[in-house]
């Protein structure tokens, strides 16, 4: 545990925040199962059971866990956290638009190309960031 936090120490403090995102996001994952009424999706709030039985919760579960494992692996300095995390930040996009879909709800009114666009950029930046920061860099070889 203590070398846990002697990496965390070392990091760059951008790739701080990045990887307390990463490990906080399990939070939202237990907000679905311990507080009562469900998700809210949009503006429709979808009950715990129809959640789970929908495979909202599963898809939602999956992602959050692939985001989650980024977090530990950067905590322990693997360069392949590097991956997982732009690969979770990806996989939170893409349950997101599916989670809509299965509830019949649209945060974008129709307008994907916005969307789409965001992401690609928030996507562009990151991988930028992880991949090219030599102090980043740093961190994960040392």
């Amino acid at each position: 545990m203590n070398d846990l936090v002697e990496s965390f120490k070392k990091m760059p403090g951008p790739l701080r925040v990045l990887t307390l995102f990463s490990l906080m996001s399990v939070l939202l994952l237990v907000a679905t199962i311990v507080i009562p009424g469900g998700a809210v999706v949009g503006q429709k709030r979808i009950g715990s059971a129809n959640w789970w039985i929908n495979g909202s919760g599963l898809i939602f579960a999956i992602a959050v866990c692939l985001f989650f494992s980024a977090g530990i692996l950067l905590l322990k300095a693997r360069s392949l956290g590097r991956l997982v995390y732009i690969l979770g930040v990806v996989g939170l996009y893409v349950a997101g638009y599916l989670i809509e879909l299965i509830n019949g709800v649209s945060y974008s009114r129709g307008a994907y190309f916005y969307d789409l666009l965001f992401a690609v950029l928030q996507v562009v930046a990151l991988s930028a960031y992880l991949f090219l920061n030599r102090r980043v860099k740093n961190f994960l070889v040392a």
